[in-house]
């Protein structure tokens, strides 16, 4: 992910995952699939081009469990034009400590303790598919270290309620390797037990996924994501997200 504000903030990182694919689930069958993960959100940050405290630094070493069930399982082969499935996938993340007590750069107030939960589903008719996750919510914990704001008075801050909205990429295979179509994502951040102000944000535009290397199994995803809303304590910012998976 990189990300740029209209003030010259630059954020750019990588949430890196090993995970496991159960063969079945706990239907006995390749209907449901269970997936476990381990991960670390590693990167970089600027702050109008000048270099912070720690500008590399690991944000949230994270643990993941993932549930798959294919409530409409196809009849007809895949990449037919009556090929139709949906899936439903809860997913929880648990997030640990980074160590970093700075208050700026990449990981600053992460040093805490951090759970989310989503209930993402996957939809394809034919050549059209689309991932929604209608909504998510995300805990952050109190800082493990006391942050002096300039006031001084060091308190360990509280990150609290946030949730992410409407978080849709739907898109059509205008050939067989190639998905295009758009994302969209709204955020609503610390909303509620925090010690931040609330912020929110809207973003939109164009995303693909290209599968021409499935035979390698690579399958590689990105969206390019406009700023059409943000509050006042946000600066506008465009966005550019890639995913790339290798299945072993």
């Amino acid at each position: 992910m990189f990300n740029r504000t209209a003030k010259g903030d630059v954020r750019a990182g990588s949430n890196t995952v090993l995970a496991y694919f159960s063969e079945t689930g706990v239907t006995g069958t390749q209907r449901d699939q269970l997936q476990f993960w381990v991960g670390a959100d590693t990167g970089y940050t600027s702050t109008n081009g000048t270099r912070n405290d720690d500008p590399w630094s690991v944000a949230s070493p994270n643990l993941g469990l993932a549930y798959y069930y294919n409530v409409l399982e196809p009849t007809s082969a895949y990449g037919s034009d009556d090929y139709t499935t949906f899936w439903v996938n809860p997913t929880l993340s648990l997030e640990f400590p980074n160590g970093n007590d700075q208050g700026t750069g990449y990981g600053a107030f992460a040093n805490r303790y951090g759970a989310s939960f989503s209930l993402p589903f996957y939809v394809r008719m034919g050549r059209f598919a689309a991932t929604v996750t209608p909504a998510g919510i995300h805990y952050a914990a109190r800082n493990r270290h006391a942050t002096d704001l300039g006031d001084g008075n060091p308190s360990q801050l509280r990150g609290g309620v946030s949730y992410w909205l409407a978080n849709i990429a739907a898109g059509y295979a205008v050939t067989d390797d190639l998905w295009l179509g758009v994302h969209h994502a709204y955020h609503i951040n610390n909303r509620s037990a925090s010690d931040f102000k609330e912020s929110r944000q809207g973003k939109i535009g164009p995303a693909m996924t290209y599968t021409g290397f499935s035979k390698q199994k690579f399958y590689l995803s990105a969206n390019l994501n406009f700023d059409y809303y943000h509050s006042d304590n946000l600066p506008y910012s465009n966005s550019l997200t890639m995913a790339l998976v290798k299945f072993f």
